[in-house]
């Protein structure tokens, strides 16, 4: 099937894709519409929109955050700043959408738009080196009924059914709509040995909380010829100390806050953040998959890093 036969069916599946709106107002000096989701369908096709696209397209957000730490008896300490670029490649399948997703991270200094090197960590004195992570490939098949997720083997994993359908909690305030997903336990078993690596791993378990913030605009989600929404974006996760903080198993745990939003097109990010990511991850903005496989920090620290001394 070609890009415009693609396009052309979606065009005219509109009426059905859209069955969550009410009648189109189209004049921007009208109240808003009031959306409403009826069926899963209906959610599934809202957030595909707000979060990336209904067509085969080439996805990015920016966003800007700070990497706080949280220890007893002491006022959170930020310690550094991050810039990130997620990338999203969506591809129509005759199943619905196939979403891959890739992201990459920069430390620097509040301010500074250099990839930061290495500072004195304020909580236990030692000089620590930022580890630029990046994550993904990671892919969702997104049908009529959710999503699936691909594991590393290559099957699907769904947490969705007749019995438990996927749905957001939708909100609407005039124009902005918005919606967040909450996820919350052990992301993985702590790959690293604590008696070859004591200062870099922090526990049995990798524990995290993590809330995302989509926030859109009424009109484009109610418009049926506006595949890709534009979109604002935030996250706030609560995680253990990562590897390179050297905390070991001190009391405590990061609070990583940010925000920013989908950009319109790759161009559409500053010559100075562009230059930041890409002095660490040069290929995050090129015309192929920027890596291949599934890389996460915790595949790839102890494969760059060697233990810190105690």
């Amino acid at each position: 099937m070609t890009l415009l036969t693609r396009r052309t069916a979606l065009a005219t599946a509109g009426a059905a894709a859209t069955s969550f709106l009410v009648p189109d107002r189209s004049d921007a000096a009208s109240p808003p519409p009031k959306l409403e989701f009826p069926t899963t369908e209906s959610h599934v096709r809202a957030f595909i929109k707000i979060l990336a696209s209904l067509e085969d397209d080439t996805i990015f957000h920016l966003y800007k955050g700070t990497l706080e730490a949280v220890v007893p008896g002491s006022a959170p300490v930020r310690l550094v700043d991050s810039t990130t670029i997620i990338r999203r490649e969506v591809e129509v399948v005759p199943e619905g959408h196939r979403i891959s997703i890739w992201e990459a991270t920069v430390y620097h200094g509040q301010g500074e738009t250099e990839p930061l090197e290495s500072f004195v960590n304020p909580l236990n004195g030692r000089t620590v080196r930022p580890f630029h992570q990046r994550e993904g490939r990671g892919q969702t098949l997104w049908t009529e009924q959710g999503p699936s997720f691909l594991r590393a083997d290559g099957s699907l994993f769904s947490r969705y059914g007749p019995d438990n359908p996927f749905a957001m909690e939708w909100s609407q305030a005039g124009e902005r709509v918005w919606t967040s997903r909450y996820s919350a336990g052990v992301y993985l078993k702590h790959p690293l040995d604590p008696e070859n690596w004591p200062l870099e791993y922090s526990g049995p378990d990798l524990l995290y909380s993590e809330k995302t913030t989509s926030n859109g605009l009424a009109r484009e989600l109610a418009d049926p010829s506006i595949a890709r929404a534009s979109a604002t974006y935030s996250l706030n996760q609560s995680m253990i100390w990562w590897p390179w903080l050297l905390m070991g198993q001190r009391p405590g745990f990061l609070v990583w806050n940010t925000n920013g939003m989908k950009l319109p097109n790759r161009d559409a990010i500053s010559v100075s953040d562009r230059k930041l990511v890409e002095a660490v991850h040069p290929t995050i903005f090129g015309s192929e998959a920027p890596w291949e496989g599934r890389l996460n920090l915790w595949t790839e620290y102890p494969q760059k890093r060697t233990p810190e001394k105690v």
